[in-house]
């Protein structure tokens, strides 16, 4: 039977959501907003794969930006952007997160609560990352596929045609010009979305986030030991942000933060999420091992709301860990990332890559 969501459980989502976000994937507060906010029009039912025939064409709901960029899109704005895929004559019947993230893991909710589809746990992938192309599960390989984005933000209405590198770039120019926006893309089977993405990772997530939920009222510290018991990963350092270093370019928040603990010196690197971790100039972790930070509270913190002078526990979990799609497993995904960041990715990740 699916799960019917109550409005524990968008507590729980939320805050699992975000630390499953690794620095991105959104705000949790606006997840809450948006899950709070689908229960007031309809009810959201959460089917495991295996409870819709495999031939189900599910549509990837998503919200797109640099979360430190303003934006004045509304929420109807994923509603549309399911509309426009219709309109523009492409069936699907039922809907799909991109990735888990404070406000991502509630992809697809509104249009769910408003066009009565259903939510289904096979997200694009089990954590939250930067380019589309990354959450497209690998059909940028794919010899000949013709992706569609249909793309909604404030005062703006676009249906993009083409390789899933040039619609995500149109995505992407929107963003940088009108702030977050909303997409509806790339319908696929669901057999599809199960074998190349990460089918259960909002269940996880949910799972997650109840864990964290009862071990807070014992203490932020409680809280950290307590997600990362669950997901099998370990408290690097709890410290103090000494630098924050933030540009938004290209629709992406990029940045470094230099965080200080019992006299060492930890870097991290961000593209929207956390990308790379050092400490003496040693690579610890490399995207998309999870990096997380939580503030002094013992809740999650986004790569966006981190401020100099913030108290912070910075966290690893190996990518082995977390459920994880074959967007992420090509190396020509890494390269734009690498050219922002001045970071090498890709030779950190043998043994991960598909190619």
């Amino acid at each position: 039977m699916p799960r019917r969501i109550t409005a524990e459980d968008v507590e729980a989502l939320a805050l699992g959501g975000a630390i499953l976000g690794g620095g991105g994937g959104g705000s949790p507060e606006g997840g809450r907003r948006k899950g709070l906010l689908a229960l007031e029009i309809g009810d959201i039912w959460l089917y495991q794969p295996d409870e819709l025939p495999e031939d189900t064409i599910v549509a990837t709901i998503v919200a797109l930006g640099a979360p430190t960029q303003r934006s004045r899109m509304k929420p109807s704005g994923f509603i549309r952007a399911a509309q426009l895929l219709w309109e523009s004559g492409i069936e699907f019947e039922g809907v799909i997160a991109a990735e888990n993230g404070g406000y991502n893991s509630f992809g697809g909710w509104l249009p769910a609560a408003a066009l009565e589809l259903p939510v289904v746990d096979a997200p694009c992938d089990g954590r939250a990352h930067p380019t589309a192309v990354m959450g497209s599960m690998g059909l940028h390989r794919l010899e000949d596929y013709r992706s569609v984005k249909a793309i909604v933000a404030e005062g703006v209405e676009v249906v993009a045609w083409g390789s899933v590198e040039a619609t995500s770039r149109v995505a992407r120019l929107v963003a940088s010009e009108r702030g977050m926006v909303a997409m509806a893309r790339d319908p696929v089977a669901l057999s599809y979305a199960v074998e190349h993405g990460a089918p259960g990772a909002v269940s996880k997530a949910l799972e997650l986030g109840h864990h964290v939920l009862k071990a807070l009222r014992e203490g932020a510290e409680r809280a950290v030991r307590a997600a990362m018991e669950y997901l099998g990963g370990s408290i690097l350092c709890r410290g103090r942000v000494r630098r924050k270093r933030l540009e938004t370019r290209g629709g992406f928040d990029v940045g470094l933060l230099e965080v200080e603990a019992e006299g060492e010196k930890y870097e991290l690197t961000f593209l929207n999420e956390y990308m790379t971790l050092e400490r003496g100039g040693r690579r610890l972790a490399t995207f998309p091992d999870l990096i997380s930070t939580f503030d002094d509270e013992g809740r999650p913190i986004t790569s966006a709301a981190v401020e100099e002078g913030d108290e912070v526990y910075v966290t690893i979990v190996p990518r082995e860990r977390i459920p994880i799609g074959d967007g992420l497993r090509y190396s020509d995904v890494y390269r734009p990332v690498e050219e922002a960041l001045g970071k090498a990715m890709i030779k950190h990740l043998k043994g991960f890559l598909i190619e």
